[in-house]
């Protein structure tokens, strides 16, 4: 007690009266507790419910998509084995992070989950597109052969007209009709199998060919359009129109 000087045993002895304890504490260099708080901040619950929201929407894509695929009649056997497997390969994935997003604790499994989903599984930007110009190639394609199936009763329409004023211009439509329908029936094979072709992986490169292809399925409608036309005015023609 020797370094003690007289204002300090006069503090100690006021504090000692007063009944009030000083806690060594007070006096220590111990580090404070650590936090045990491991609630999830509203940032990352917010971002988790996000990502929970869009594996929703793809899976429910996914089954838009397969029921689509089973009810196209247009579509070959083989195309509708290629796409079903796609496509339940991209639901088992999207299923498992669904089941899986909800449990993430941290941002880095967010992160990777996300990635995933958008990486390995292309819905909107690959699976959807590619459905939906198999189906409508499909159906193009079965029209081109329903009619290329008339050629020869127009044929015969026309060749009933020689010699009348509406035949010249019925032959004209008869030929374009059939260059119409030959030109397609060789161009949306090719359509088919470019978008067919496509997988998830080549994303972003097949964005612009899944355009390119949509629009070779219009001007093929198109096409289909002008053969339903010439074929209208070879009926007209031979019912006494001369297209004049």
């Amino acid at each position: 007690m020797k370094n003690l000087t007289t204002r300090s045993i006069s503090v100690f002895a006021l504090v000692a009266a007063m009944g009030i304890s000083i806690p060594a504490v007070a006096y220590a260099d111990s580090p404070p507790s650590p936090s045990t708080d491991t609630t999830p901040s509203a940032s990352f619950v917010t971002a988790q419910k996000a990502l929970e929201l869009q594996l929703t929407n793809r899976a429910t894509q996914l089954q838009h998509l397969v029921t689509d695929v089973t009810g196209a009649t247009t579509l070959s056997a083989s195309v509708v084995t290629t796409l079903q497997a796609r496509l339940l390969s991209e639901e088992s994935s999207i299923n498992s992070l669904v089941a899986k997003v909800p449990t993430d604790t941290t941002r880095a499994e967010l992160n990777t989950d996300r990635a995933t989903m958008l990486k390995d599984n292309r819905v909107y930007a690959v699976m959807s597109p590619q459905v939906f110009e198999m189906i409508e190639a499909s159906v193009v394609a079965g029209q081109v052969t329903t009619l290329q199936g008339n050629e020869s009763t127009l044929q015969s329409e026309v060749a009933s007209l020689l010699g009348l004023p509406g035949y010249a211009n019925a032959l004209n439509h008869y030929n374009n009709y059939v260059a119409r329908l030959s030109n397609w029936s060789t161009k949306i094979v090719t359509v088919e199998s470019v978008v067919l072709a496509q997988t998830p992986q080549a994303y972003p490169g097949n964005t612009k060919i899944f355009v390119a292809e949509n629009h070779g399925i219009l001007n093929a409608n198109i096409a289909l359009a002008y053969a339903a036309y010439d074929a209208s005015i070879i009926g007209l023609a031979t019912g006494g129109y001369t297209g004049a």
